[in-house]
């Protein structure tokens, strides 16, 4: 599946850390796992420091347009028409590869 060009980036909603949408990091770890609704693409990006504490918090988390989460960090988008279930991570080098991930 190819993302759309924005402003048309019609994916669904991200669920995004507030570590990346109000302090400015980048994406670190992401993953896709099964949409909670029509409107939820199932993506849930994280900057990769939060700890457990703060991502046991829902009030750290919001949902997002896609394309918001794309501006602040362009390198996603070649990620986002991955199908679930997947997850990827920011390795030492700054590019993304595909890693395990069990949710719950």
């Amino acid at each position: 599946m190819l993302i759309p060009s924005e402003p048309e980036m019609k994916i669904g909603y991200i669920i995004a850390s507030r570590e990346i949408t109000e302090n400015g990091k980048s994406v670190g770890y992401m993953y896709r796992g099964e949409p909670d609704n029509e409107n939820d693409s199932g993506w849930r990006v994280f900057s990769g420091e939060e700890t457990q504490e703060y991502a046991d918090d829902p009030a750290n988390f919001a949902m997002y347009n896609a394309s918001t989460i794309v501006d602040s960090d362009p390198s996603i988008r070649a990620l986002l028409g991955v199908q679930a279930p997947v997850a990827f991570e920011r390795d030492e080098s700054g590019r993304f590869v595909k890693v395990d991930h069990r949710e719950g």
